[in-house]
């Protein structure tokens, strides 16, 4: 018997009919509010960028329970994913370890505003119903040859077969033996 890591990193979207259930509204009023504003923003400074979630805290127009509202809500959907991830892989692996949690919706987008669907892309971007998450996952084999390499491609497979059904969208960005 032996114990093998796997580090895995994966982005999350959760179901917006499971949100629903704790929210008054759509996640998605927050991304198209803060997209409009966005546009707003580098329209009237012709930046060739839309700026972080995170910016728009410094800007006196932009009403703060917006803001405040997109990072309650970024908190439930961490809590709701880990939740779903922590259920369903607690039985197929030895343990499961969150390394670090972070809402896709804060970061800065890759969408610039010349680009095709500007609009409609950066509302989704900003839409905070995603999540990336990185862990460890730990399996007990009884595989004898230390060195076959088959523990990574297993849990890949495994976390994938198991969490497809929970999230929206999932996708496994990265993932690496240890």
């Amino acid at each position: 018997m032996r114990f093998d890591k796997v580090l895995v990193t994966i982005d999350v979207q959760l179901k917006s009919e499971v949100l629903q259930q704790f929210l008054p509204c759509s996640a998605d009023v927050i991304g198209s509010t803060l997209a409009s504003i966005a546009i707003g923003y580098v329209d009237e400074f012709k930046t060739g960028y839309f700026p972080a979630i995170d910016f728009f805290k410094t800007i006196d127009t932009v009403d703060p329970d917006l803001i405040v509202s997109a990072e309650q809500v970024s908190w439930l959907v961490a809590k709701l994913a880990r939740e779903a991830i922590e259920l369903k892989l607690r039985p197929i692996f030895s343990s499961v370890q969150f390394q670090s949690i972070q809402t896709c919706a804060f970061a800065l987008p890759k969408i610039r505003p010349n680009q095709l669907g500007a609009e409609e892309a950066l509302a989704k971007f900003y839409t905070p119903d995603s999540i990336k998450v990185e862990l460890i996952l730990t399996m007990m084999r009884r595989d004898s040859d230390i060195e076959d390499g088959q523990a990574e491609p297993y849990a890949r497979k495994m976390m994938f077969r198991w969490l497809e059904s929970e999230f929206e969208s999932i996708k496994i960005a990265n993932s690496k033996a240890l």
